[in-house]
């Protein structure tokens, strides 16, 4: 096999893995009782799936021969996931294959040349990102402490401290990545956007289970996230498409 089929191999089984299991995250989530405690989480880790991996990886898998841009946005994925597991001093093993294999696909890549292709970032966007990345990080930094000093609960035991550390991140590296080159990165501003919305809103819903942002943070959340994609949005139809 030449490396395209390799990469839209590769790519396919990640996209297949983080559909069904972030549908089986919400279903399971759903349906049992037992799971109502998780329900702040359950809705992240969906979303963790299906929000934050599944777009660029399906991408890659469609358009193997035009993946660097994809590439990117998946970099920026797994750089959030290693970033928080170190913060929290734990392997991750639900996270941990995807970023493998997702430094797998820029090892085969053919060419890594054009990967920020030419453009120029938004102030605005910049400006939101830097807002709301202070309250993300410190939530993030928060969470990682949360995993490394409980060992004893079932939101530990499940890596949900860790995995909510790491969608809080990988939210702030999106928005700059979309803010930087707001044409290039749309689908950043729209998974970004979409997860920091979806955060917010799991937390008015269920506000009284872990990990929920305290209102009225919780509507902040939910109305940045919905403004940034409608920004990006905005932003991206100013500039020349690249």
């Amino acid at each position: 096999m030449n490396r395209l089929t390799v990469m839209r191999v590769i790519a396919w089984i990640m996209a297949a893995s983080a559909v069904g299991f972030g549908l089986f995250t919400i279903v399971f989530g759903i349906v049992s009782p037992a799971q109502e405690i998780h329900a702040v989480h359950n809705a992240v880790v969906g979303s963790l799936l299906l929000v934050l991996s599944a777009p660029p990886v399906i991408q890659v898998a469609r358009f193997p021969e035009l993946p660097l841009r994809h590439l990117v946005i998946l970099a920026a994925v797994a750089v959030a996931a290693l970033a928080t597991m170190a913060m929290s001093l734990t392997l991750d093993p639900f996270t941990l294959p995807f970023v493998v294999l997702t430094g797998v696909l820029w090892a085969i890549v053919p060419d890594r040349g054009g990967a920020v292709p030419a453009g120029r970032p938004s102030p605005i966007m910049l400006a939101v990102v830097i807002v709301a990345a202070v309250p993300l990080v410190m939530y993030a930094i928060a969470q990682a402490e949360l995993q490394r000093t409980d060992p004893l609960s079932e939101h530990s035991a499940f890596f949900h401290w860790v995995e909510m550390s790491f969608y809080s991140i990988a939210i702030v590296l999106l928005g700059f990545l979309a803010a930087f080159r707001p044409d290039a990165f749309r689908m950043a501003a729209w998974m970004g956007g979409l997860a920091l919305a979806i955060l917010g809103g799991a937390s008015v819903l269920f506000g009284q289970h872990a990990s929920a942002i305290a209102a009225p943070w919780s509507w902040a959340a939910l109305a940045v996230g919905l403004a940034f994609i409608a920004l990006g949005e905005w932003e991206a139809r100013k500039q020349p498409s690249q």
